[in-house]
């Protein structure tokens, strides 16, 4: 059985960044935001950005390891402009080396 992004620990990840409680308005749900851009991508996370009612909300998603935090930004990038939801079901592929 494959792994779904959906499947690992985490998901769907919470927006995060500096906000003002008074003003801002922060996604509640993964189907409200469209995939941007990645930014990083770290040992054990992907650092990345959607749309929010026109402006970019931060993300961080915390995964086992390496590989895994490439086959995600990967995933992300391949989907921009879709809602993040969308990405849930997609199947991660496998290493190339089995």
């Amino acid at each position: 059985m494959k792994t779904r992004v959906m499947d690992l620990p985490g998901w769907v990840p919470q927006s995060g960044g500096a906000y003002d409680p008074h003003t801002d308005k922060f996604p509640v749900a993964a189907g409200e935001v469209t995939i941007e851009n990645v930014h990083h991508v770290m040992n054990d996370h992907v650092t990345f950005t959607c749309i929010f009612n026109g402006r970019s909300v931060s993300y961080d998603f915390f995964v086992l390891d390496a590989k895994m935090a490439k086959k995600i930004a990967k995933i992300l990038v391949n989907n921009r402009g879709k809602s993040l939801l969308s990405i849930g079901t997609m199947e991660i592929p496998a290493d190339e080396d089995q």
